[in-house]
């Protein structure tokens, strides 16, 4: 799995490493490692409701590696599941849509 979630987001082995702040051969030697899978089941998530919200899978991965978030200071949906923060960030994204949908 890690080389594939890196493979979508566009990250070599080395960046996937530091993202999950394991060791750059943990990805390919320990892909099943705690910290590491739970970088990728973070980043899986957060992924999952950006989708949801944009409706385009690429266009939903261009804004968790690049939108800076204004109510997070202008990080990134990355940097702040680099932070241990997906769950912060999921419930940001999920009262966007709900304030736009409702």
């Amino acid at each position: 799995m890690p080389d594939r979630v890196g493979e979508f987001f566009g990250f070599r082995v080395q960046e996937l490493a530091e993202r999950a702040h394991v060791h750059r051969n943990t990805p390919t030697a320990r892909p099943q490692a705690p910290q590491l899978q739970k970088y990728l089941q973070d980043m899986v998530k957060v992924l999952a409701v950006a989708t949801e919200m944009t409706g385009d899978l690429e266009r939903a991965a261009f804004l968790v590696r690049n939108e800076p978030l204004r109510a997070f200071g202008y990080k990134t949906a990355d940097d702040l599941i680099q932070e241990g923060r997906a769950d912060a960030v999921i419930a940001y994204l999920e009262s966007l849509a709900g304030g736009s949908a409702g």
